[in-house]
């Protein structure tokens, strides 16, 4: 054998090892990446829903901002509205909202608290107590404020 066949052979031996190299790390790192449940990563799960009185406090922290922009006041607002209730304030100013500074003491107010509808009174620094009227459709939907009542008994 001459020493040229001698290297096609061991070139020819070398490329065959680093292809089966090759091919098992990929098998392997395609195995690790495709079962979770040998991954160490903890999948992330759905966090909760918001409860009833968190919604309502964000509705009314949010409506009450007679400083506010038109067009951010309305943005920050409206993910939290019916419909309906964001056909109502869609034309309200603002700087026309009779209260400011919610505080966190909101209390259920009214006798209709079922699994779909909800309503809670909060205080506020200026403009006197505010009550969010919340609906949803089935238990499973988000809650969302169908009216907001501020500045008023």
């Amino acid at each position: 054998m001459t020493w040229k066949r001698v290297l096609a052979v061991l070139a020819a031996v070398v490329i065959v090892v680093a292809a089966v190299i090759v091919v098992k790390v990929a098998y392997g790192l395609q195995h690790t990446h495709t079962n979770p449940a040998q991954s160490s990563t903890p999948i992330p799960s759905t966090p909760a829903a918001p409860s009833s009185a968190a919604v309502a406090l964000t509705v009314s922290d949010r409506f009450c901002q007679p400083d506010k922009a038109k067009n951010a006041w309305q943005r920050s607002l409206t993910p939290y509205l019916t419909p309906d209730a964001w056909q109502l304030y869609s034309a309200v100013q603002p700087a026309n909202v009779p209260c400011a500074d919610v505080h966190d003491d909101g209390k259920p107010v009214g006798d209709q608290q079922t699994s779909t509808d909800r309503a809670y009174q909060f205080t506020a620094s200026t403009g006197g107590p505010v009550t969010v009227t919340l609906h949803r459709d089935t238990k499973q939907d988000p809650w969302l404020a169908s009216y907001i009542n501020a500045g008023q008994e």
